[in-house]
């Protein structure tokens, strides 16, 4: 028996919230950035990112920028998911999605940090 798949705002909202919390991060860290020396408190604190005051600025840059660009896509995503999935499996592959969307920005900045391209 097939389940059926209705349209709800709410079930939009609930969809929406992954990406809108990952661009609420990035927005709060751009308007709040966490200085220029590295600091253990705020920030994006890696071994690599806190070893020179360029790797700290470059990697606190560079992951808002990434958490910006993933932001949309999550939350354009919202709406394909509402209309054609029920909401447990829309929530399961957005806050997955949310989960690399934030994860991945680590190993993108980590190897760059590891060529050295903070120093360009």
């Amino acid at each position: 028996m097939e389940e059926l798949i209705t349209f709800t705002w709410t079930n939009l909202g609930l969809n929406l919230i992954p990406g809108a919390l990952v661009w609420v991060i990035q927005a709060a860290v751009r308007r709040w950035p966490p200085g220029d020396k590295p600091n253990a408190l705020y920030g994006y604190r890696t071994r690599r990112s806190m070893a020179s005051p360029e790797a700290w600025a470059y990697a606190n840059r560079r992951s808002i920028d990434l958490y910006a660009v993933y932001s949309w896509p999550l939350m354009a995503a919202a709406v394909p998911m509402t209309l054609y999935f029920t909401l447990d499996t829309a929530q399961l592959v957005l806050y997955t999605a949310m989960t690399v969307a934030c994860v991945w920005p680590l190993v993108v900045i980590e190897r760059a940090l590891e060529r050295g391209e903070h120093l360009s």
